[in-house]
């Protein structure tokens, strides 16, 4: 199978301060241009450019990133915030150019990495179908025999001659990915805009490219469930740094494995909380039957989350009310862990303590979570943390014959059996 992209020690940084850079001048972008231009042959797309000497004020975004990917492979692309996934995708779609490396695209390429970009909100959505094919290399009469198949796949046929500034912004990005994924393009570059779109809609884009039409797609995202279900292979991008890369499963596993770790370990010292400050937790952990943090949590198997706290003040007695939020990585509430359900009374002393809170069968579905921890003491609260710990949810197991349900068939779970009367 022949490479759609590739890219060899790319880097791109940016200066910061306000001192000015004269290569932002005319002049000096002409010159770039002579000495580094960015060359097209064929259907072959590489753009180079070779860094000069370090600076006391520039950041770089990424550097030393190397990667490739096949046709017809979708690459999820990972990573916290400012790892410099969403600056590596306007590289790679020619929005500016890097400051060191190689990166070559095969074929045509089409992106969606903002709301609305190359849209005019006074025209319809009609024009700016054509507006938009037309930025994309596209004839007007390529538009046209693909016009009815856009608006299908966008759901707009009612609000097709309505001005798009009236569209809400799921609508902008249902129009503006019916758009980019129906013109043909060889590979589609879509970053984190897509979750604006519902769930569904995500994975019917991304099916129809990958799947249906066999095209390269490089895909940016903060729900690893979407990339999991989605991706054949993953880059995962950390201050600007490839720190893993290949199956897609592995590099998630990598990724929630290290996420877990500095939580773990970073949560006494975490500054992002609320409470009264009597009680403080000073670890949360998710534990499989092994006991081991990190190791895979299973849908339907015993599972335990250990809850290390201290008080410090000795005077400082009553009764605990400690609960759990079990939430996806968007915060939506997918259960709640507590003490009062079961009745259960948690006296509070002075000193180190560990509590523990054990599921006998975990009926949640695949997917990335994380916990919120709550603790009160004598209904006044003591300590309020998010994101304590994060957890990934493996399903196979949990009907006990092989079969994998998905994050499209519900967040929870059922017992179940089936028999015909």
């Amino acid at each position: 199978m022949s490479l759609a992209v590739r890219t060899d020690d790319l880097g791109k940084r940016y200066r910061i301060g306000t001192r000015l850079n004269p290569d932002a001048s005319l002049a000096g972008s002409l010159a770039r241009i002579v000495h580094s231009p960015v060359r097209n042959f064929g259907n072959l797309r590489k753009l180079r450019h070779f860094g000069d000497g370090e600076d006391a004020d520039v950041i770089w975004a990424f550097r030393n990133v190397s990667f490739e990917v096949e046709q017809g492979q979708v690459l999820g692309v990972i990573g916290r915030n400012g790892a410099g996934k969403s600056t590596l995708l306007k590289v790679l779609s020619r929005i500016t150019e890097p400051t060191e490396g190689e990166a070559e695209l095969h074929g045509r390429v089409s992106s969606l990495l903002e709301i609305g970009t190359g849209f005019h909100g006074d025209l319809t959505g009609r024009d700016n179908i054509f507006l938009k094919g037309t930025l994309l290399g596209m004839s007007a009469r390529e538009v046209s025999a693909r016009f009815d198949e856009i608006v299908e796949f966008a759901e707009l046929e009612q609000f097709i001659d309505t001005p798009v500034k009236r569209y809400s912004s799921g609508m902008y990005v249902r129009l503006a990915f019916s758009i980019a994924a129906h013109l043909d393009p060889d590979v589609l570059i879509a970053d984190e805009v897509l979750a604006v779109g519902d769930a569904e809609f995500q994975r019917r884009s991304m099916r129809h490219s990958a799947e249906e039409l066999g095209r390269t797609v490089l895909f940016v995202s903060h729900d690893l469930s979407v990339v999991s279900s989605l991706c054949t292979t993953a880059v995962w991008l950390d201050r600007g740094s490839i720190r893993a890369s290949g199956p897609v499963d592995r590099v998630i596993d990598e990724y929630m494995h290290s996420l877990q770790n500095e939580q773990t370990q970073d949560l006494l010292h975490r500054t992002d909380r609320n409470g009264n400050g009597l009680v403080r937790a000073t670890r949360v952990a998710v534990t499989s039957p092994d006991g081991r943090p990190g190791s895979p949590i299973r849908s339907g198997e015993p599972v335990e989350v250990r809850i290390d706290y201290t008080l410090a003040d000795a005077g400082a007695t009553g009764e605990l009310t400690v609960n759990v939020l079990i939430e996806t990585l968007i915060r939506e509430r997918v259960a709640t862990l507590s003490n009062v359900f079961t009745k259960e009374r948690i006296d509070a002393t002075a000193g180190d303590h560990q509590l523990v809170c054990r599921i006998e069968d975990l009926p949640i579905n695949e997917g990335d979570y994380m916990c919120t921890l709550r603790i009160e003491l004598d209904g006044r609260l003591a300590d309020s943390i998010a994101d304590t710990v994060r957890f990934r949810v493996d399903p196979t197991g949990f009907f006990g014959n092989g079969s994998r349900p998905g994050a499209k068939d519900g967040r929870v779970l059922v017992r179940q059996s089936w028999h015909a009367e």
